[in-house]
């Protein structure tokens, strides 16, 4: 993308992928790509979203550029926002105090005010699209999601929008509402929210009106964060859930202490492409029935992460979708990547990664084989490309340093993977 590297995701979407770059002068930026409709209304979502980069809000992230990809496709560019996630946050600690969720409930609802008054309706106000600074200070992220004809995120969806009326500012105040009542336990904020959850969007307040009434909720308190111990666990038990798919279970299986790993979701291999490597024996060396041996392991782990490449390359979702166990959590991180790939309209192409060391960590036999290997990982330069064939020069994701994945496998043969971590620190 000219006059910027795009190295890896910091998060997911409305186009897919929400990728960390640099512009020229190595300063860490935000990517976004938006799928413009065709003639006048992407000319006007263009000019909407260009409005954003001459304003500023405490509670939005600040737009530096849009970026013309190709005749359908920009780019939006705008500051990354550190913290974790109202979602997380929740998991953590429990609810709102009726002070936290008055703080919540104006910024969010000013930063709302602030977009309507340029002309964008964000589409997709959910618990995953909103961070909490290390101040406890909420910022609204993923200002690209009506652009993309985003359906929202289940749960926080209005009603009208569900019946299949298109995003509007009266949809994005209905889910504001639901993200506050969600967040303070339903029933505090009830009676400040009901007009806002009106089924009738004509009767909701404005944003801006929302705004205001925070204070009738309570006077605003500070949201504290829980420590970091407590959030990365948060994040263990309910994941991230990219809009549009139900939140991913907690699995239950036979390696569950070995995959209790801080911060492990996100931290894979493919990381440039927001998801783990997916390994299965498909030919050559077969496992023993009673267990995976150290050597037969670095061969499946080696010969098998290049047919992961291949079928990401060809974008062959059935093959992937043969690679992981049925119903885990990586068979749902692969159909998140599918759809974040597909609604983008990208492929990777050139996409090789180097194995550069496999540990057995644990090999269990009986009927139902399983194993944990931590693998060493590099992953090389590749680009995205038009999925349609379009000719294009493509966008370049850098390469990425050396890194430590945990793989649990479930076997026998031929072998599937069943979750992807972090590994975990050294001991000693």
């Amino acid at each position: 993308m000219p006059g910027y590297l795009l190295e890896a995701p910091v998060g997911f979407g409305a186009g897919g992928a929400v990728w960390g770059a640099r512009d020229l002068a190595g300063r860490p930026v935000a990517v976004a790509f938006v799928r413009l409709p065709p003639g006048e209304r992407g000319t006007a979502t263009l000019r909407r979203l260009g409005a954003l980069r001459s304003t500023a809000h405490p509670h939005l992230p600040k737009v530096l550029d849009v970026v013309g990809v190709d005749p359908g496709r920009c780019a939006l560019v705008s500051e990354i926002v550190e913290g974790p996630t109202l979602a997380t946050v929740r998991s953590a600690r429990g609810d709102l105090g009726p002070g936290a969720a008055a703080t919540l409930l104006g910024a969010l609802a000013a930063a709302l005010a602030h977009l309507h008054d340029h002309g964008v309706v964000h589409g997709d106000v959910a618990p995953t699209n909103v961070v909490l600074t290390a101040a406890g200070v909420p910022v609204l992220v993923d200002l690209a999601a009506d652009v993309a004809h985003e359906r929202g995120t289940p749960g926080f969806v209005a009603p009208e929008r569900r019946r299949g009326a298109p995003a509007s500012t009266a949809a994005d105040v209905w889910a504001l509402a639901r993200v506050v009542g969600w967040a303070s336990g339903e029933t505090r904020a009830a009676e400040v929210l009901a007009a806002a959850l009106s089924p009738d969007p004509d009767l909701r307040p404005a944003a801006r009106d929302l705004a205001r009434s925070a204070v009738s909720l309570s006077p605003p308190g500070e949201i504290e964060l829980p420590s970091g111990a407590d959030l990365a666990q948060a994040r263990l038990r309910s994941g991230q859930a990219a809009t549009e798919l139900a939140p991913p279970r907690r699995p239950r299986g036979r390696h569950r202490r070995s995959r209790r790993v801080p911060g492990a979701r996100g931290a894979l291999a493919l990381a440039a492409l927001g998801v783990g490597v997916t390994l299965a024996v498909t030919g050559g060396t077969p496992a023993s029935p009673a267990s995976l041996r150290p050597a037969e392991a670095s061969t499946v782990v080696r010969g098998l992460v290049g047919a992961r490449d291949e079928a990401l390359r060809r974008g062959e979702t059935e093959a992937l979708a043969r690679l992981t166990v049925p119903g885990s959590p990586a068979a749902r991180e692969d159909e998140a990547l599918v759809e974040q790939l597909r609604s983008a309209g990208l492929r990777p192409e050139d996409l090789r990664t180097t194995v550069e060391d496999v540990v057995l960590v644990e090999a269990t036999g009986g009927t139902g084989p399983g194993a944990v290997v931590d693998v060493v990982l590099r992953q090389g330069e590749y680009r995205l490309m038009p999925a349609g064939g379009a000719q294009a020069v493509g966008l370049p994701v850098a390469a990425r340093d050396p890194r430590c994945v945990r793989l649990v496998l479930a076997g026998p043969a031929p072998w599937r993977l069943e979750e992807t971590a972090g590994c975990p620190p050294a001991q000693g």
